[in-house]
């Protein structure tokens, strides 16, 4: 077995490789699962609207950051396998009912799924608390984002060729295979136990969440993830119904825009967090990312070589926003309660997350293409305004 406290720099190989599952689910939900529902003649606000349900467990990731920290003396490494494990389970189910196709089973077993997705990424992230410092947590979380988005990028593509030619039911089954393959890197890996006896995570969460820092972050954190979620959401039938790509094509742009600006920005996005603080990455991000999303407005009758280069720098943008988040909100969080309070933040977050994929489609067809996306520079520029209230010493 690999130990973390010999080889160091394998926790970011660790970590990449636990939310390499993780992207392969979220490429699944936001790509693969409306190219599959379109091919059923499914309405699109009913599809938005699967999404949005397929993501409510992690709003719900207080409930998983409770247990894990409840039964602590279990350690993060179980619950972590356990999470990757049924996440597996539900892809599978999906393939199977595909002869049997029903819109309610559909969206129960994918949402069973994401409990197991939810587990793995509350197990993943209070393990990375555990044996993260200040110095090395924006690298940490910009390697989870590489590893989330690599694995998207790649299963992406991958499953849509499979699903075209051998039907996309397949294309959960092999999913499915590869998650399960995916539950060995934890199990591969030495994990120490914490000396903690006991843990009264009720008064100790609320003794977190009565500091104005916790506070103010966590309404930002809810804030700024909606923009993506608004337009991941959308990428697919926009891609479909407005720029009347075909699904190949659909999965190529998002290999292009992943690789080239999900890799560098995690990367460029972490370092820079861990160097020159948190907040200062975001004052150049922010600004940047609500420029990029007013001026797709203007692109999207334009040139396709302009189209992919705004996605490529999007992603960018939020890779780099990400890793740089990420680390202030770890940067906040009681080590002894790591998962809990960690993913009461994440559940916040989520809910945001998941109201907006829920109505995405309903915006898009009432308010229109441009209108979205006014909606997104909106959020951004609540979320910039917020980030100003945030004391730099509470974070750094």
């Amino acid at each position: 077995m690999f130990d973390l406290s010999v080889h160091k720099k394998f926790k970011y190989v660790l970590f990449a490789s636990l939310y390499i599952a993780e992207g392969l689910y979220q490429t699944t939900l936001l790509l693969i699962t409306p190219l599959y529902l379109l091919d059923k003649n499914i309405p699109i606000p009913v599809i938005t609207l699967v999404i949005g349900i397929g993501q409510a467990p992690w709003a719900l990731k207080f409930l998983w950051g409770g247990i894990i920290d409840y039964y602590h003396k279990y350690g993060r490494k179980k619950f972590t396998v356990f999470g990757t494990i049924l996440g597996a389970v539900g892809f599978l189910f999906l393939s199977f009912i595909d002869q049997y196709f029903s819109v309610f089973f559909f969206t129960l077993f994918l949402f069973i799924g994401h409990i197991g997705i939810g587990f793995l990424d509350a197990g993943a992230d209070a393990w990375a608390i555990d044996i993260s410092t200040k110095n090395n947590r924006g690298k940490i979380n910009g390697f989870m984002w590489i590893g989330q988005a690599v694995s998207g990028s790649i299963g992406g593509p991958v499953m849509v060729v499979i699903g075209l030619n051998y039907g996309y039911n397949i294309s959960f089954l092999i999913t499915g295979i590869v998650i399960l393959i995916l539950s060995l890197a934890p199990i591969l890996v030495k994990y120490i136990h914490r000396n903690i006896e006991k843990i009264e995570i009720l008064p100790l969460v609320k003794q977190e969440f009565s500091k104005k820092s916790t506070r103010r972050s966590t309404l930002y954190l809810f804030l700024i993830a909606l923009h993506p979620s608004l337009i991941l959401s959308l990428f697919v039938i926009i891609g479909k119904t407005v720029l009347n790509w075909d699904d190949t094509f659909i999965a190529f742009t998002g290999i292009l825009s992943l690789f080239a600006g999900t890799i560098p920005g995690g990367i460029i996005g972490g370092i820079a967090a861990d160097k020159i603080g948190r907040k200062k990455p975001l004052y150049f991000l922010l600004p940047t990312l609500i420029l990029t999303s007013l001026a797709i407005i203007y692109l999207i009758n334009t040139n396709l070589y302009l189209i992919l280069a705004w996605l490529i720098i999007i992603n960018f943008l939020w890779a780099a926003m990400t890793a740089a988040n990420w680390a202030m909100i770890m940067d906040i969080i009681n080590p002894k309660i790591g998962a809990a309070q960690h993913e009461i933040i994440c559940s916040i977050a989520n809910t945001g997350v998941m109201s907006m994929s829920a109505v995405a489609g309903t915006l898009f067809v009432v308010l229109g293409f441009d209108n979205v996306f006014f909606i997104s520079v909106l959020i951004v520029t609540s979320a910039l305004m917020l980030l100003n209230f945030i004391k730099s010493e509470d974070i750094n």
